[in-house]
């Protein structure tokens, strides 16, 4: 028979689809009595969450990581996208550990006299940018030193250390953005360049600002990783290395089940992957885990059953294909349906089975699909982040 999305990403099913569920069961039955019974059983564990160590933004084509990923998420305006992965090499510090962002640069420098608070910090590109612009800037007469006069603390800052103030817009993005740390101390006062933006040098940085644009990094880390000749050409999502989005440094929430149905630790890992999908048909829930712990619950919505072609297929599975959105349409015991734009579609076997998010419903913990598994809008905007493609899925009786 042809193969036909349908509203829940299957196909029409034929004898041997059915054969092939049927052995499915059989298989999980007999690897429950060779594990003496505990394959299908409650395994008990602590319940845990932990956000990802290491990220792949899509549009940059970059990992960001550790504690890089950290100082990142604190300034992504500030910084700009990756535009390199970690490197040793670099013109500032010497065998230190770099990276390339837009409009900067961080170093891992776990040494510095200054305390924990300094192993992350900007490289001073701002300096290198103001010594390759002088030449550039001699139609402007760059003040020599800075004053506050009678401004209050709220508006202009002196630093003894290079003789130049911060002031106004520009002092309170230095504020917010990271201060010494982020930015640096100021190297000039600021003025106006020939392009009418109004300029100021910092040590890791230079900001700009101009009327209804307000204050912006200039992109000294694209021209400083340019001059350095560092390796910036994109590279493919790494495995098991999820796209970046910041819903997943947000703890979720145990149960997403309505009626405050407590799902616990669930059946526990099956198949012994580092990261596992289990489904439970008869309870319709679902439960994900990250090396034996708990990463999420929640209640789901399996096939109604009313046919082959409408059950959920029983036994071990693993992630195929991956689609962030998928028009599905069909004819299933003989209902035709066309639903658009289903979202954080994941396909666990060649019959069209998949996980994805639901739109159409709410009513997760009973059963509503035609085979596949309905998942919460956002649990399965999760999920798609949190699961590469290989993760080992489970669907118990």
């Amino acid at each position: 028979m042809p193969f036909t999305r349908t509203a829940n990403g299957r196909r029409d099913l034929t004898a041997k689809d059915d054969s092939v569920r049927f052995r499915a069961l059989i298989g999980l039955l007999l690897a429950a009595l060779l594990l003496g019974g505990n394959a299908l059983m409650p395994r008990s564990s602590e319940a845990s969450w932990s956000p990802p160590t290491t990220v792949w933004l899509k549009d940059a084509g970059h990992t960001v990581d550790g504690l890089f990923l950290t100082a990142w998420r604190a300034q992504p305006e500030l910084l700009g996208k990756p535009i390199s992965e970690e490197s040793r090499t670099t013109v500032t510090l010497k065998n230190v550990t770099v990276q390339y962002f837009e409009n900067g640069a961080l170093a891992y420098t776990p040494n510095d006299a200054r305390g924990a608070d300094w192993k992350v910090q900007a490289l001073e590109l701002g300096s290198a940018a103001l010594k390759a612009d002088r030449a550039n800037l001699r139609s402007v007469k760059l003040a020599e030193s800075g004053s506050c006069g009678t401004l209050k603390s709220s508006e202009c800052r002196l630093f003894k250390e290079t003789k130049h103030t911060v002031k106004w817009g520009f002092l309170d993005y230095w504020n917010a953005h990271g201060g010494e740390q982020s930015i640096g101390r100021p190297l000039t006062e600021e003025f106006v360049s020939d392009d009418g933006w109004t300029v100021q040098y910092f040590e890791r940085a230079v900001l700009r600002w101009k009327k209804d644009k307000g204050v912006s990094p200039r992109a000294i880390g694209t021209e400083a990783a340019k001059a350095a000749k560092i390796k910036t050409a994109k590279i493919t999502q790494p495995d098991g290395v999820p796209v970046y989005d910041e819903s997943l440094f947000v703890e979720p929430k145990a149960d997403y089940g309505v009626g405050g149905m407590d799902l616990g630790y669930g059946p526990g890992p099956q198949q012994g992957g580092y990261k596992e999908i289990v489904v439970s048909i008869s309870r319709e829930a679902m439960w994900a885990y990250e090396d034996g712990k708990l990463v999420i619950s929640t209640l789901v919505s399996t096939g109604v059953a009313r046919s082959p072609e409408s059950s959920t297929p029983v036994g071990y599975f693993s992630i195929l294909t991956k689609y962030e959105s998928q028009t599905m349409s069909g004819v299933i015991d003989d209902e035709a349906y066309n639903v658009p734009d289903v979202p954080w579609v994941m396909y666990f076997d060649n019959l069209g089975n998949a996980l994805h998010g639901t739109y159409w419903h709410n009513n997760f913990g009973h059963p509503m699909s035609h085979g596949c598994v309905n998942q919460p809008m956002d649990v399965a905007k999760f999920m798609y982040g949190w699961a590469p493609i290989g993760t080992p899925v489970t669907i118990l009786p």
